[in-house]
């Protein structure tokens, strides 16, 4: 017997200026709309800061920046994706990545996906998912978290709260 084997995965594009994340739904925790995060002092200009969700501060971060492919440009559309920390770390449950506008759904098709290359992608990008002038990349959000370990602490978030 020939079970069927499910060759795809239901994602969401998450725009940025010049690329598309792709990211899993289930990786998605929420879209939000924009709101300007509180500044965290002596961090890197890729973190952008926290914003509060749901009663808990959600550290927002740029992949442009991380990635040195642009600047973030605030627009009337832009919003935060809240992602899962897929470590299920308890201090770190969530990331949150600063997107250009409203995300799209995208069924990943295994077949008709293209092998793509991380050709200049830099180190938190893993690869693009095809060739065409649509650039959708696949983000590291193991080595983005790993990196934002670096900048985000509970006493800074701490200070920023009082």
């Amino acid at each position: 017997m020939n079970d069927p084997v499910n060759k795809s995965i239901r994602c969401m594009l998450m725009p940025l200026s010049s690329i598309n994340l792709v990211i899993p739904n289930s990786a998605v925790a929420e879209i939000i709309g924009y709101s300007t995060p509180m500044s965290v002092p002596d961090t890197s200009d890729w973190f952008l800061g926290v914003v509060m969700w749901r009663g808990v501060y959600i550290p927002v971060v740029s992949v442009e920046e991380m990635c040195a492919i642009d600047s973030v440009h605030i627009g009337s559309r832009s919003r935060i994706g809240i992602i899962y920390n897929p470590e299920k770390d308890p201090d770190l449950p969530y990331l949150g990545i600063h997107i250009q506008d409203i995300p799209r759904a995208y069924l990943a098709e295994i077949d008709e996906m293209e092998a793509g290359t991380d050709d200049g992608l830099g180190e938190y990008l893993l690869s693009r998912v095809d060739e065409d002038d649509r650039a959708r990349v696949i983000p590291d959000l193991d080595r983005i978290i790993e990196k934002l370990k670096t900048e985000y602490d509970r006493e800074k978030i701490d200070q920023i709260k009082s």
